[in-house]
């Protein structure tokens, strides 16, 4: 009789119907960061007090224009702002404007926990998989060894395969118990200005088609202040005289434009300009090196708040000098706008070390890859030091677009590694063995299902995105370094950003369906970090 019921008890664990309610906000299409920010609005007032919203910041304004809010969602059982000792999980999406899949994601979260806030059955994900699977294989052994094994009533609970890793099992399943025992922050659009941005037409065809990424911060396009560097990243205090000035700069043939694809030199009396080298990428230690050891004259890498562009009318071929005065009255000198977020933050913000082929893009004002006049510069990430002072945070989910990986500490380096074992507990692991269980775990949770799209499946786990790239000033790297906060990436879509309309009703709800478990999964495992 007790196999029976047993048998019973999981049979309807296995056949509970399918939650289907999260994920089909997509389904509306676009929506302006202010549209997300009501809608957080709704889900809190009819949250029966398991949510609340607040305006944490605001992005920089403009004469005229004020700032936008950034707006996040707090949940948790008798959430309140004011619980500052709940261990806390910050989830942020939209770091860059063209990400318009992770929004979605962050949103579908909310939804998911929501809508199961007095759902004490294991949490399962769109198909019916139970997302904590280990967890209750663990109970399920359990209970079958609690049984007479002299009995001679068949076992008809199939024996599940024996763990092969138990240190990474987090010990709730629900998300009742889940929100009784950590609070969730979802900031869904972390970038709103940049975000907006990149739904108008001018954004959307920023850098080939990619779509706008940074911030909107203005730089003084009036300011001639240029900062010039030498060769192991520290700045001149004043501009040398006696080199030629080498500035990132745009390529415009004849209407076709190539930005930041060119390097483009002025001469030390500024009465004529050149190209660089074209041949060489300016994403390239070739490039960074070329410039360092020019001699007769000497040259140095620069950035100042004006845009430039070389136009190729200006001259027969790309190695005729041009006139000063000839570019200046043709558009050498434009705008520009913008910091990426993602490399702002302070941890090794200043890097030089093993990244010269990034030197010249994260340095100029013009490039969407520029790390900012100093480090948490932004409003937004000066929204993020602070709500990361004030909380318990425990872990972090920074949602990205661009490839289908999820991605642990460090960025800024392929051979450098996480130490310590602050996140293994009472099991020893170290962080490093930790991070690259739980990002696998959660891959393997994101490639359950077909989703008939491989762009928006197929995960690994990686410390660097596409397994070769390096960025400093990033998210996960300053926050695991400074607050050893269990934070990583997730990148939900294969070499994808911005959308059709149509294209976004019907991918951009999958990716959220696939990516929801991975992040449930997660907070289950965070919420044992508290015991640490």
């Amino acid at each position: 009789m007790k196999k029976f019921f047993l048998v019973l008890f999981f049979l309807f664990l296995w056949t509970a119907p399918v939650f289907g309610g999260y994920c089909q906000n997509g389904d509306k299409g676009f929506k302006s960061s202010a549209a997300i920010g009501r809608y957080l609005n709704d889900l809190a007032a009819n949250s029966s007090g398991f949510a609340v919203t607040r305006v944490i910041g605001t992005t920089q304004g403009s004469p005229g224009r004020p700032g936008k809010k950034i707006v996040a969602l707090l949940i948790g059982k008798n959430a309140s702002w004011s619980d500052n000792r709940k261990p806390t999980v910050i989830i942020t999406g939209s770091i860059h404007g063209n990400e318009w899949a992770t929004p979605e994601v962050c949103i579908g979260i909310a939804e998911y926990l929501l809508d199961n806030k007095d759902n004490d059955s294991p949490a399962r994900d769109d198909k019916g998989f139970i997302i904590n699977d280990d967890a209750v294989r663990e109970l399920d052994q359990a209970r079958r060894r609690s049984i007479d094994n002299t009995s001679s009533e068949p076992d008809r609970i199939k024996a599940a395969a024996p763990l092969q890793d138990k240190s990474i099992v987090p010990r709730i399943v629900s998300v009742r118990e889940l929100l009784q025992s950590i609070q969730i922050i979802i900031i869904p659009v972390l970038n709103p200005a940049g975000y907006d941005y990149c739904f108008l037409p001018e954004g959307r065809a920023s850098y080939y088609g990619a779509g706008w990424r940074e911030n909107r911060r203005i730089h003084d396009p009036l300011t001639n202040r240029t900062i010039c560097y030498r060769q192991d990243g520290t700045a001149y205090d004043t501009p040398p005289a006696d080199a030629e000035h080498c500035f990132l700069a745009d390529y415009d043939d004849e209407g076709d434009v190539e930005e930041e694809s060119v390097i483009v030199c002025e001469s030390r009396d500024d009465t004529t300009i050149h190209l660089f080298h074209p041949e060489l990428s300016v994403a390239s230690s070739e490039m960074f090196d070329a410039v360092y050891r020019s001699s007769d004259p000497e040259r140095v890498i620069c950035a100042s708040p004006r845009r430039r562009v070389w136009k190729t009318q200006w001259a027969a071929d790309d190695e005729t000098p041009v006139k000063m005065a000839v570019a200046l009255a043709d558009g050498y000198l434009g705008e520009s706008q913008g910091v990426d977020l993602n490399r702002n933050f302070q941890y090794k913000w200043d890097l030089t070390k093993d990244q010269k082929h990034l030197f010249i893009r994260s340095r100029s004002f013009g490039s969407r890859i520029y790390r900012g006049e100093r480090k948490i510069s932004e409003n937004e990430t000066k929204v993020m030091e602070k709500l990361v002072a004030k909380k318990n945070v425990v872990a972090l989910i920074d949602y990205h677009s661009g490839s289908t990986q999820v991605l642990y500490p460090y960025a800024y380096s392929t051979g450098a590694r996480v130490e310590g074992t602050f996140l293994g507990g009472k099991s020893g692991k170290s962080d490093l063995e930790v991070f690259r269980r739980i990002t696998k775990k959660i891959a393997s949770i994101l490639n359950r299902h077909d989703r008939g799209d491989k762009s928006i499946v197929n995960f690994t786990a990686a410390q660097n995105y596409n397994n070769t790239s390096v960025a400093s000033g990033v998210a996960r790297d300053c926050y695991y370094r400074t607050e050893k906060i269990a934070a990583i990436n997730i990148e939900v879509h294969d070499k994808r950003y911005i959308y059709g309309d149509e294209e976004f009703r019907s991918i951009v709800p999958k990716i959220c369906r696939t990516n929801v478990p991975g992040a449930v999964w997660f907070l289950f495992w965070a919420a044992g970090l508290s015991d640490r």
